[in-house]
C-alpha cells in the first residue's frame, strides 16, 4: 500500500473511533508512526510524500560503483559492498 493510502487509512479508522494503539495493529505501525500521521493534514501528507519522491539517499553517489560491483559480482551481499564503500572512500 502507498503511504498516502496509508496516512488516509489512518485517518479513516481515527474517526472511526479506533484508538492509536489498535490503528497500529491494524496498520503494521508504531504509534508514534500512528500521532505522526494523525499530526499531518491531507495537503501537508501529499506534500510529504512527493517530497519523499525526490529526495538525496545517501548511497545516491556511489549508484555508479555499486551498480559496477553487481554487475561484476553478482554473488555481493550488502555487507559487502557496504564495507568496499567504507574502505573504497575512507579519507
Amino acid at each position: 500500500m502507498l503511504k498516502l493510502e496509508v496516512i488516509v487509512e489512518v485517518h479513516q479508522l481515527k474517526r472511526q473511533g479506533f484508538k492509536v494503539a489498535a490503528i497500529a495493529r491494524k496498520c503494521s505501525l508504531s504509534r508514534t508512526t500512528v500521532y505522526e500521521y494523525l499530526e499531518k493534514d491531507f495537503e501537508e501528507a501529499c506534500r510529504w510524500v512527493d517530497n519523499l519522491k525526490i529526495r538525496q539517499r545517501k548511497l545516491d553517489p556511489f549508484q555508479d560503483q555499486i551498480l559496477g560491483w553487481l554487475k561484476e559480482h553478482q554473488d555481493l551481499s550488502a555487507s559487502q559492498i557496504s564495507v568496499g564503500k567504507n574502505l573504497t572512500f575512507k579519507r
